[in-house]
């Protein structure tokens, strides 16, 4: 009997084979799945967006010629500091008859510009309130020299305190 037992080969469930090839047949599957998930995603073509038409302008009013000016650089009114101001300013005239008044008198138009923003002090500047409170002072500065009427609006294309 011990020479039987010996020569037998210890025997395996049966089980333990079909499950490491359904395990195997799962794991191919999953994988050709997810493959094939993917390659879809990938070459799908992206939803269209429904097609709305633009929403006409509020107003027909028409842009105006732009003058644009040299940055300026000023020291705030801050005794005691060395506080300074940058910015870009551009103007909106209202028609291009107002041209060449702002090209005649660019120089002094500059001068004015300096002189008002080298009379503010920080907290003039801080705020979106206290910049359109320096654009209007500007605006009316500018219009006693050039003439009234002939801005239409004033952009800062930048404005930095340090």
């Amino acid at each position: 009997m011990s020479e039987d037992a010996a020569a037998k080969p210890p025997e395996t469930p049966s089980g333990g084979a079909k499950t490491s090839k359904i395990v195997l047949a799962l794991l191919v599957l999953n994988l050709g799945g997810t493959g094939f998930a993917t390659f879809k995603m990938l070459t799908a073509k992206p939803p269209e967006a429904p097609h709305a038409e633009a929403p006409p302008p509020v107003t027909s009013e028409v842009t105006g010629p732009i003058s644009v000016f040299d940055p300026f650089v000023v020291n705030l009114d801050e005794p005691g500091t060395s506080r300074y101001l940058k910015c870009n300013i551009q103007m909106e005239l209202v028609n291009a008859d107002a041209e060449p008044a702002i090209e005649k008198s660019k120089q002094v138009v500059r001068d004015v510009i300096l002189s008002h923003l080298s009379g503010l002090h920080v907290k003039d500047t801080l705020g979106a309130d206290a910049k359109d409170h320096i654009r209007t002072d500007l605006i009316a500065k500018i219009e006693k020299v050039i003439g009234p009427n002939k801005v239409r609006r004033m952009f800062f294309q930048e404005f930095v305190v340090q």
